[in-house]
């Protein structure tokens, strides 16, 4: 089971906009996320014709994946 930060913002044109990163500490607290977030926005490093695209932070959440193999051919001819 793999767990991924999803970090949600809304882009200066109120669209929500969302920043997954894989393999993150998984004991980060609301805090700790919110404030990573609000220094990311204050960057304004990601614009796209005159759109601030991660403006402002507005949710977080870690999400499990569960991998479900139905079949790997990989494992059968090793």
């Amino acid at each position: 089971m793999m767990k991924q930060l999803d970090m949600e913002f809304l882009s200066s044109l109120g669209k929500v906009r969302h920043v997954k990163l894989k393999y993150v500490n998984e004991g980060l607290d609301a805090t700790a996320v919110r404030a990573a977030m609000a220094q990311l926005a204050g960057l304004k490093l990601f614009v796209k014709d005159e759109e601030e695209l991660y403006a402002k932070p507005q949710a977080a959440k870690y999400i499990e994946t569960i991998d479900t193999p139905l079949f790997d051919d990989e494992a059968v001819e090793a």
